[in-house]
């Protein structure tokens, strides 16, 4: 009969985490990606100003990991449930403020 144990679960649940950190940060960075090319675009087509066009891509390239990093160090101090809703949130907000930013550049609006 096997025992239950807390800290064997604590351990597989951190591996489910980091995983699907993985799969997001892949997720993010093909957005990021997909980004970089329709500001480049946008910049070529628009004459717009490099410095200011990539900026909120260069910063959402760089934010990426520090938030999984971060909120990495909050799961495993046991705040489980509120890692997951940090690194959901922040995440969500890096993807909708690219979008609002190349709609702006992009003259869709």
């Amino acid at each position: 009969m096997q025992k239950y144990s807390d800290k064997e679960n604590a351990k597989g649940v951190y591996i489910i985490f980091v995983v699907v950190q993985m799969i997001l940060l892949a997720l993010m960075y093909t957005i990021v990606y997909a980004s970089f090319r329709a500001t480049q675009l946008s910049v070529e087509k628009f004459t717009l100003n490099e410095v200011t066009a990539f900026a909120p891509t260069v910063i959402v390239f760089i934010a990426v990991p520090v938030v999984l990093y971060r909120t990495r160090k909050i799961f495993r101090q046991g705040r489980m449930l509120e890692a997951v809703f940090w690194m959901m949130a922040l995440l969500s907000v890096f993807l909708v403020g690219l979008m609002i930013h190349l709609t702006n550049i992009s003259g869709m609006s």
